[in-house]
């Protein structure tokens, strides 16, 4: 008979699912819900936007975790100066090893540009996400506005409550529209990253050396 698998044997075999799937994401998103179910993404929810979470690489790795993000934003900004430690390698031997590095990572230009479109499409999916919360967030609004407008027509008192649900939910509203927008700037420099690398492959593969610089 198989082995029956107990409540924490499902929580791992789905967060391995995940990781399996998440593998090549930069930043893979852990949070638990109001309920204590624990969810992983690419982003955060807008609705847990300012709840704990924490950040994991794509070996599943906690690399960062926050308890309270409105303290971050609260954070004054450092303006006194730090000691700076001498760097590790010179200008030039950055530029070999980045040369190095790319001629190792892709065997032709296709295998770049499919890297590309790879990272392009992870937010076109995370996109997608925050679209689908904001339109139920539409929905669930303008119930209750109408609701609202109905008291008001009935001659009805103003509903405290009422008012706090409306509030929050346009506040949810503005978080998604500046997901989207912070998405379409990542996506500028995603896209400007790639055509320098495609740039330099060419010249590379070319017969330029690592490290030498394009005089072309």
């Amino acid at each position: 008979m198989a082995p029956r698998l107990t409540g924490i044997s499902i929580t791992l075999l789905a967060a391995g699912l995940v990781f399996s799937t998440l593998a090549y994401a930069e930043n893979v998103y852990r949070w638990t819900d109001e309920d204590g179910k624990i969810h992983y993404g690419r982003t955060l929810p807008p609705d847990h936007a300012n709840r704990p979470y924490e950040l994991l690489n794509g070996a599943g790795v906690v690399i960062e975790r926050v308890e309270d993000p409105l303290a971050l934003q609260r954070q004054p900004d450092q303006t006194e100066e730090s000691t700076e430690l001498a760097p590790l390698f010179t200008p030039d031997e950055v530029r070999v090893r980045s040369d190095n590095l790319l001629m190792l990572r892709y065997n032709n230009e296709e295998d770049l540009i499919s890297a590309m479109q790879v990272k392009i499409d992870e937010l076109g999916y995370d996109a997608r996400l925050i679209n689908q919360s904001r339109a139920s967030t539409m929905t669930a609004m303008a119930g209750h506005i109408s609701n609202a407008a109905n008291r008001q027509r009935a001659g009805m008192p103003e509903e405290s409550e009422l008012e706090k649900n409306i509030y929050s939910l346009r506040q949810r509203l503005r978080r998604s529209e500046g997901q989207l927008i912070a998405l379409k700037d990542r996506e500028v420099k995603i896209r400007a990253k790639f055509e320098n690398n495609l740039v330099r492959y060419r010249f590379l593969i070319n017969g330029g050396r690592p490290g030498e610089t394009d005089n072309s």
